[in-house]
């Protein structure tokens, strides 16, 4: 008798919730189940930290202000191919170096020089990655770091 109370009491709550509310809860539970999958199976979309570095005042480098440690890749790009990057460790409160000599250098070896930087959480790497509207095109992206050898 329990359980015919049970379905009873759940079908007359369910009645009383009107039907676009009942579609807008399945639409967020779906939306939130699919978020949470993709955390699992595709975690290197979710390492992108370029809001961890942040100026803490005027004038001042730029510095991880996130609890925690990240990669950040600074390149000098030309028009061209080439293309000079570096990845540095920053642990939190630490300031970002200064760019100014490397980007120097870089402008006398190849010309005019544009500087990009990406940011991942660590243990996660900077680097280029297949975009996913069109494979042939390499955008800035998250990697698993690789394991060394045996």
């Amino acid at each position: 008798m329990s359980a015919e109370l049970g379905e009873t009491g759940l079908k007359n709550l369910l009645g009383h919730v009107p039907h676009p509310v009942r579609v807008g809860l399945i639409v967020v539970g779906v939306t939130i189940g699919a978020f949470c999958l993709s955390v699992f199976t595709n975690p290197d979309q979710h390492a992108d930290r370029l809001n961890c570095l942040e100026r803490p005042g005027e004038g001042a480098p730029r510095s991880n202000v996130c609890g925690y440690d990240i990669n950040v890749r600074y390149c000098f790009e030309t028009a061209g191919p080439q293309k000079t990057c570096t990845i540095v460790l920053l642990e939190p409160s630490a300031p970002l170096p200064d760019l100014t000599q490397a980007r120097r250098e870089a402008r006398e070896k190849y010309g005019g020089v544009r500087t990009t930087i990406f940011v991942c959480k660590a243990p996660w790497v900077p680097t280029d990655t297949p975009s996913y509207q069109n494979s042939a095109r390499l955008v800035d992206g998250c990697r698993k770091p690789e394991r060394p050898g045996p």
